[in-house]
């Protein structure tokens, strides 16, 4: 049965996940967790999900994985009905939390072990499978020492090592990077690329908008419990981006202030520069540029950033315009 569910993750066609007029209200809540939530996650791909603390992005998190029990309205994952074949739907998803869920009087290795044996996976797969994800998450150096020693970042990668043991064809991964070390965010970021190479969908929570913008296939925004925007990335950026033009100096350029202001030009520090300017004037304005001086290290048109319209969408409560 786990088999056939698996294989039907891989296969799918169509949203691998999909949820329909869910809401979720903890006991003794004044107001819904979530509110009649609708979205649809699709197969292979990397997804967003944000929104500021408290907006119900854990508490969906735990319905899709199966750490919640649905109240009302329907997910499908991998076409099987939740919570019908839950059992059967967490042999082939995994959820990363944000807390460390691992003994801390453990090494990293025995850690993986327990948590493998915890999974049903036989001697010889365990062996196989510890040995991967050491390698994907970057462990070789410290899985034999007590995991309660690590740092904050090495203690993210144990967390995500153990949550890739079952070879999950679906990955929860709540806030996966915070307050870590560069180093450990890179390993990271890297492995859930690979994983994405493979075939897993990944549904991903972060506050680091910049990250997100670079992982993800797909964004959803929740705000107080409500899904107020599901869109693909690259459609967001392009089409919230219009006619802005974003402009990243190597230095500094006093005389660049003149050339820049009749189009209304935001000053966004010493060496960012926000302005909207008509296609028609682009390459004008570039050669003016040019000939100011000015040492241009980075450029983008028409193209917005993703923090930009997830503040002006919580601002303006569902409208980024």
């Amino acid at each position: 049965m786990t088999a056939e569910l698996a294989n039907s993750a891989a296969s799918i066609g169509g949203p691998v996940i999909s949820v329909r007029g869910v809401s979720y209200r903890y006991a003794h809540a004044a107001a819904d967790a979530l509110h009649d939530i609708g979205m649809e996650i699709p197969h292979g791909e990397i997804f967003g999900l944000l929104g500021p603390n408290g907006a119900g992005k854990s508490t969906l998190l735990g319905l899709l994985s199966g750490s919640l029990a649905l109240q009302s309205g329907a997910v499908v994952i991998a076409g099987e009905p939740l919570p019908r074949r839950a059992r059967a739907v967490k042999r082939i998803s995994a959820m990363v939390p944000q807390e460390y869920a691992f003994y801390e009087t453990l090494t990293g290795h025995q850690n993986l072990r327990y948590f493998g044996s915890v999974f049903g996976l036989s001697r010889r797969r365990l062996d196989e499978q510890c040995a991967i994800v050491i390698e994907v998450c970057r462990l070789q150096e410290d899985a034999h020492r007590t995991a309660g020693d690590y740092s904050g970042g090495l203690k993210r990668r144990l967390n995500l090592a153990i949550g890739l043991l079952n070879e999950p064809q679906i990955l929860y991964l709540d806030e996966p990077t915070v307050g870590i070390d560069a180093q450990s965010r890179r390993y990271i970021l890297d492995a859930v690329y690979a994983l994405k190479a493979r075939g897993t969908t990944i549904v991903y929570t972060s506050h680091y908008m910049e990250e997100v913008e670079r992982l993800c296939d797909c964004v959803a925004v929740i705000d107080h419990g409500r899904v107020v925007l599901q869109e693909r990335m690259d459609n967001l950026l392009r089409r919230e981006g219009g006619e802005s033009l974003h402009i990243t100096l190597s230095a500094p350029n006093p005389s660049l202030e003149a050339l820049l202001q009749p189009f209304g030009a935001t000053h966004v520090d010493h060496k960012r520069w926000k302005l909207t300017l008509p296609r028609e004037r682009l390459a004008h304005v570039l050669a003016d540029m040019e000939r100011s001086g000015a040492d241009i290290e980075r450029m983008q048109y028409g193209v917005s950033r993703l923090e930009e319209i997830y503040l002006e969408l919580l601002l303006h409560g569902g409208d980024p315009r």
